[in-house]
């Protein structure tokens, strides 16, 4: 089944503090990954800015991505930043319409 929807959120650690935020991505993201419906959730690092991270998620539906958004385990990233361990976070979705999602399975 082709990716209708994606979501990322991208965090950087504050000064001194990216050891700590790497710990607690990976049990987000772990925990995200083993109680959702997504296809697949991951983090990696960010290439443009040093001590940051871009966490992934992919969706068969907006629908599925759209009741991800309401789940425990995000608060996570919010206690995050309320910690003083992030220094900035920025939430992204996107939608592939139709013809995007054709494309990618090459109809």
């Amino acid at each position: 089944m082709p990716i209708a929807a994606i979501n990322t959120i991208e965090i950087e650690a504050a000064p001194g503090r990216a050891g700590e935020v790497g710990t607690k991505l990976s049990h987000i993201v772990h925990a995200l990954l083993n109680s959702s419906a997504c296809m697949g959730y991951g983090v990696a690092d960010h290439h443009a800015l040093e001590n940051a991270w871009i966490v992934t998620g992919y969706w068969r539906s907006e629908g599925q991505m759209l009741a991800h958004f309401n789940h425990p385990e995000l608060i996570g990233f919010m206690e995050l930043l309320n910690s003083g361990l992030i220094r900035r976070i920025h939430f992204n979705s996107f939608v592939l319409g139709r013809s995007e999602v054709e494309r990618h399975v090459g109809q």
